[in-house]
């Protein structure tokens, strides 16, 4: 792939498992449930939990996903939030702060690089622990929250994907999943926008259009849809396909070369961890002018960011974060891309 075809960045194209390599996931996380997006595995194991508790508020970061956060108000009214700072580390927040146990907080592990004190005193909320910008972090693979879920199809080339699992007990499930032709067919469009990606990158058709309607089809539908619902066998086989492979040696790598050539620059910082790696290459803005216009000349560079997240209040300080992606489609050459590109804006 070349810069000015598929470009760096976007939705995955399709690719084959064997190109990726392999990471035993069994090693770190096991007896793990597997569905369609990672809000699905919030939902369920939220009403699993309702079914023995009667749940009394459940606690989101303000800062956090827009469309998880107003999908999760369209499925549960005693939502409420607490502050914390998304650019610094977890430090100063103090879980101990929940101390009820029929409340639900649920933890993200920011970038990858967010590592939380987790109260063991039995009189505690239950907190529910969200690695879907840190998947196989340190944070992700050693997590001690009560559960973890993340959205695999931020990390895994696959069309939807999401995972629940419990770091430190077992537990048999007794909510059952629904089946839905509909949301089955959403899968369908996915996986064929992915197709058309690579035929495109591979120059067998000529224009974007195609995938890229499919894709904000399937999101438009995917903000409206509230079930979890059953994997088919099919759709499972390919999420097993790509669940344990490596996806964060191909990050570590191209971040490396990129914090080793990047030069300054006043207009925003590089957010960095000497404990892991982020979930791309993360640039914090605090002027959402300065914000706009770079990922202007980025895409303009066939350099496609990601804003992490749209319509956060605004903060002192950092308060906007640009995300490129360095996973496993780019080498060494595209890396260079992004730093000429970069170190070329005055």
């Amino acid at each position: 792939m070349d810069n000015k075809t598929g470009g760096i960045g976007s939705f995955f194209h399709q690719v084959e498992s064997d190109d990726i390599k392999d990471f035993n996931l069994d090693k770190y996380i096991t007896n793990y449930k597997l569905f369609y997006t990672g809000r699905h595995a919030i939902k369920f194991i939220i009403d699993e939990i309702s079914l023995t508790k009667n749940i009394s508020k459940i606690w989101l970061p303000k800062y956090y996903c827009q469309h998880v956060t107003s999908w999760l108000k369209e499925c549960y009214s005693n939502i409420h939030l607490y502050e914390i700072d998304p650019f610094s580390s977890a430090e100063n927040l103090d879980l101990n702060s929940f101390s009820n146990p029929t409340d639900i907080v649920i933890l993200n592990n920011f970038w990858g690089i967010y590592k939380y004190d987790i109260p063991i005193s039995k009189t505690k909320a239950i907190f529910i622990e969200d690695h879907s910008h840190g998947w196989q972090s340190t944070n992700c693979l050693n997590s001690t929250a009560d559960y973890c879920v993340a959205s695999l199809r931020k990390t895994l080339p696959i069309p939807l994907g999401g995972i629940l699992w419990q770091p430190k007990n077992n537990t048999n499930y007794k909510s059952s999943l629904i089946e839905d032709n509909d949301f089955y067919k959403n899968w369908d469009r996915i996986k064929l926008a992915m197709r058309l990606k690579s035929d495109f990158i591979e120059h067998k058709v000529n224009s974007k259009d195609m995938y890229l309607q499919l894709i904000n089809q399937s999101e438009q539908y995917l903000h409206k849809q509230y079930s979890p619902i059953k994997l088919t066998k099919e759709n499972e086989a390919v999420m097993l396909l790509f669940l344990n492979k490596d996806y964060k040696t191909y990050k570590e790598n191209n971040l490396q070369i990129l914090l080793n050539n990047l030069n300054k620059n006043k207009k925003f910082k590089v957010l960095n961890s000497k404990i892991d790696c982020t979930f791309g290459l993360q640039l914090l803005f605090k002027d959402r002018k300065e914000f706009d216009k770079i990922k202007k000349i980025l895409i303009s560079n066939h350099i496609y960011p990601s804003e992490l997240w749209p319509n956060n209040k605004e903060r002192n300080g950092w308060s906007y974060l640009l995300n490129i992606h360095i996973d496993f489609r780019y080498n060494q050459e595209h890396m260079q891309h992004i730093i000429t590109t970069i170190n070329n804006i005055n």
